[in-house]
């Protein structure tokens, strides 16, 4: 059952996620934190292109603050690396925008945005070699000095330009 103040069944407002998340990582100081917000997703399913943007640009300004407070503490600073993506991409058009799946064209891209101090800064790749969300788990496990292929040889290998071989 939904709650009373909330549009969605499964989803939270993303802000209460924000907020929750940035307390923990100031208290609990973890090696890996992953934040699934849910606003941008739910507002397209029910058409609501403005709402839509609305949400992309707060979880924006999370990315901000959640940089700028890990920057702020010692444990973190100049050691940390944000990876920001999607779980599926979108169609588009005046109407597949509002969906995903297999059936809509276009839901295959999503995309993928990385900061932090071993990540060179390339700006925007458009011509590059395709990457597919299977090497996330790989990438970020070499980030933190792990070989997850190791534990699962099947794996894809991890992104190179991200997480080059050490």
């Amino acid at each position: 059952m939904k709650a009373s103040n909330l549009p969605w069944r499964d989803v939270v407002f993303d802000a209460w996620l924000g907020h929750v998340a940035l307390e923990h990582v100031k208290s609990a100081k973890p090696r890996v934190i992953y934040v699934g917000f849910g606003e941008t997703d739910e507002w397209a399913h029910d058409g609501r292109y403005d709402l839509v943007l609305q949400a992309a640009n707060r979880v924006d300004q999370f990315l901000g603050r959640l940089w700028s407070t890990v920057q702020a503490m010692p444990q973190y600073r100049d050691k940390t690396t944000l990876l920001f993506t999607t779980d599926h991409g979108r169609g588009s058009g005046p109407k597949l925008w509002r969906d995903h799946g297999e059936k809509i064209d276009g839901a295959e891209g999503v995309f993928l945005a990385v900061i932090g101090p071993d990540t060179a800064a390339l700006g925007e790749r458009v011509n590059c070699a395709a990457i597919t969300q299977s090497q996330i788990a790989t990438t970020l496990a070499a980030l933190l000095g792990e070989d997850f292929r190791a534990m699962s040889p099947e794996a894809a290998p991890a992104m190179a330009e991200i997480a080059p071989s050490r």
